[in-house]
Order: structure tokens, then C-alpha cells, then sequence
């Protein structure tokens, strides 16, 4: 904030609320705004839905409640405890392009506060987000515990005749039983030709001999999160299939070994890309090797801060944090995917999600 000369910021992206104040939205698509002037006392503004993860989980200690059904409050409300702090005509941050903060409320701002002046501040949050304290590194590390045992149970939950939802279902009792709490991303399956379109999940198909049945799931502990992906050929996976899994797992072993303190996103993802050389004709992939998780709440487990991928110049830090699902799709045919959930270090990188990244096999009768 002393760098951009703010007076005060408002944050209004919910996943930076929390990772400021502790805050844990139920409705994570809520108005909250967490009031933060450089000096004196931070306000806390949530709908009064919300009051209870705000009296349960903040320090922060002038917490007030708006009415979700009147929605001038919600600026009303702000603007006074602006003017009561005497930063009404002051240099004031906003996270324009995060989620949270609607036009709506934008436009009443600025006509509540015209001599005020708001500048973009959406970075400012992520910048501290993206590298992660040893506290936090310590809560991905009993997050990736719940999510070895609800990827393994949904891997022996596949076989001819069941379902992608008793795949799913799987994964879910596990999670849970292991301790995870509400989910930011739930688990992800598809089986067959659904396997060849990203963005997929469970809708009752059932899985039958030469299937690819792609996995993806994560358990959150204190809101942190450590996906796998994993993929499960119903029967001797065909030449196909093993081409495909050679290039991600080659590609994975690629990052784990570029990965390092001091090199750019853009250096790693030169050095990863030749990993799918063999494949990049026949299948598609996303063209990005990672990208930063922490701390979530739904709808997604993307922290949108740092993506490993070409033309991003930002420069690795130890403690930065990144999912990276490799995943390569023949398009209506199949798909196969692995990941791993990786912390930048000093020296290289630690897998926090180490796992078998074998192609698991079930039998096809």
C-alpha cells in the first residue's frame, strides 16, 4: 500500500478477505468488503448471512452486518466508515479485477465519494498470498494427506459397470472421513469419451472396458488445498493411452526439475513444453504448467496470481505455491491427466502431494 501511495484499500475479493482476517464465507458470491486503512483500525463488512464465519474466525474486532436485501447499504455503510476515518478525498485501492467488487457498487462509490480517488490495487493482496508462510505450507501438507486417501479410494472405486458417480462418491466419503471441510472445488470425474473435454465432471455414465477414467480431487484443511490428478485405464490401456501418459509423466518430471528460486515463470514453461514435443499434433493441452493454489473457497481452488506459462516474466520465490495438472485430451475420444501439487524452494521444488503417478489398471471384467 506504500508503494502505490493508498490511504486506505478496500478488499472485496472473498478468498483475499480470508486470507486477511481469517474471515470463512458459506456463500462465497457475497458482497464482503474488509475495510484497511495504512493506519488505524480495519472494519470487516459482510452480509448478515455471513456474520457467523466472520464471529467464529476474525480477529479483526468492528465487524458489522449488512442487510443482503438492501443493496445502498452495502455502500452507505462503507462510505461512512470511509468519512468517519477521514479518507474521504483520499487515495483509496481497489480490486478491480478480482471478483467481488460488482459495477454497481463501483458507480456508488465514486458518487458517494467524488473527491476521493480510486486507483487499481489487485495485486496487492496477491502479491502476499503467493508466497506461503510455514504455517500455511504445514496446512497443504494435511491437505495433500486427505487427498492420497480420496484419490486412492476413488482409483479402486473404478470398474466395468459402475459409475462416474460411484467414482465420485468415493472420493467424497473419504475426504470427508479424513477431515476435510466444505469443498472450494469438488472432486472431478469422467470416464470414456468424456475423459477428451476439459472441464468435465460426473453425471451418472457408466464405465466399460477400454475407458480412461480421469480423477481429480483435493481435501481443504483451514481453506487450504493439495490436488492430485490421476487416471485409471479400465482394462490394458492401448498404445494410445501409454503415449499419452509417457509424455505427462515425462513433462511433470520435466517441471519438478526446472522449478527453482530466482527463474521466471516464462524460463520454466521454455524448459517443460518439449515434454509433449511427441504429442503436442495429436492432443490438446492447456499450454500452462501450474498455477498458484493456497487458500480457497468455491467456486474455484485458483488463487489467479501466478500461472506458469509463456510470456509470464514474474520471477520464482521460495514458498511460492503451484498446482499442476498435466493433462492431454483427443477430443470426444479420450484423455488421460496426472499432477502434482509442488512449493518452490530455495534449491528446486518439494513435491507436497508425492504420490505413485503410475497409470493405475483395472480390469477390464
Amino acid at each position: 500500500m506504500a508503494e502505490q501511495r493508498l490511504d486506505a484499500m478496500l478488499v472485496t475479493f472473498v478468498p483475499n478477505v480470508s486470507y486477511m482476517t481469517g474471515y470463512q464465507a458459506f456463500a462465497a458470491d457475497l458482497y464482503t468488503c474488509f475495510i484497511l486503512p495504512a493506519d488505524g483500525q480495519p472494519t470487516l463488512q459482510v452480509i448478515e448471512l455471513e456474520i457467523p464465519g466472520a464471529l467464529l474466525n476474525t480477529w479483526v474486532e468492528d465487524v458489522r452486518a449488512i442487510k443482503f436485501t438492501d443493496a445502498r447499504a452495502l455502500t452507505g455503510e462503507v462510505s461512512a466508515v470511509l468519512r468517519s476515518r477521514h479518507l474521504d478525498g483520499k487515495r483509496i485501492g481497489l480490486e478491480t479485477r478480482r471478483g467481488g467488487l460488482n459495477v454497481e457498487v463501483y458507480e456508488a462509490l465514486k458518487a458517494a465519494l467524488p473527491d476521493a480517488t480510486f486507483v487499481d490495487a489487485s495485486d496487492i493482496v496477491g502479491r502476499a498470498r503467493v508466497v506461503k508462510s510455514p504455517a500455511e505450507l504445514a496446512h497443504m501438507r494435511r491437505a495433500a494427506q486427505m487427498t492420497r486417501a480420496g484419490v486412492f479410494a476413488a482409483v479402486n472405486a473404478v470398474r466395468p459397470g459402475a459409475t462416474e458417480d460411484d467414482v465420485a462418491s468415493a472420493a467424497y466419503a473419504v475426504l470427508v472421513k479424513e477431515g476435510s471441510e466444505y469443498f472450494s472445488c469438488q472432486p472431478v470425474v469422467a470416464a470414456g469419451h468424456r475423459t477428451g473435454w476439459i472441464h468435465t465432471s460426473n453425471r451418472g455414465n457408466v464405465i466399460r472396458p477400454g475407458h480412461t477414467v480421469m480423477i481429480e480431487a483435493s481435501g481443504f484443511h483451514h481453506r487450504y488445498m493439495a490436488p492430485i490428478m490421476h487416471t485409471v485405464s479400465v482394462g490394458e490401456p492401448s498404445r494410445e493411452v501409454e503415449q499419452l501418459v509417457k509424455a505427462s509423466h515425462e513433462t511433470l518430471d520435466l517441471l519438478t526439475h526446472a522449478l527453482r528460486a530466482g527463474r521466471t515463470a516464462h524460463d520454466v514453461w521454455s524448459e517443460v513444453n518439449r515434454g509433449l514435443d511427441g504429442v503436442r499434433e495429436s492432443a490438446y493441452s492447456t499450454g500452462m504448467f501450474g498455477y498458484s493454489v493456497g487458500l480457497s473457497l468455491p467456486p474455484t481452488w485458483r488463487e489467479a496470481v501466478v500461472i506458469i506459462t509463456e510470456g509470464v516474466e514474474v520471477p520464482l520465490e521460495a514458498g511460492m505455491t503451484f498446482y499442476s495438472p498435466v493433462s492431454l485430451r483427443l477430443p470426444g475420444k479420450l484423455g488421460i491427466g496426472f499432477s502434482d501439487t509442488i512449493t518452490v524452494t530455495q534449491s528446486g521444488c518439494e513435491v507436497l502431494t508425492e504420490h505413485d503417478r503410475t497409470l493405475s489398471v483395472s480390469p477390464a471384467v
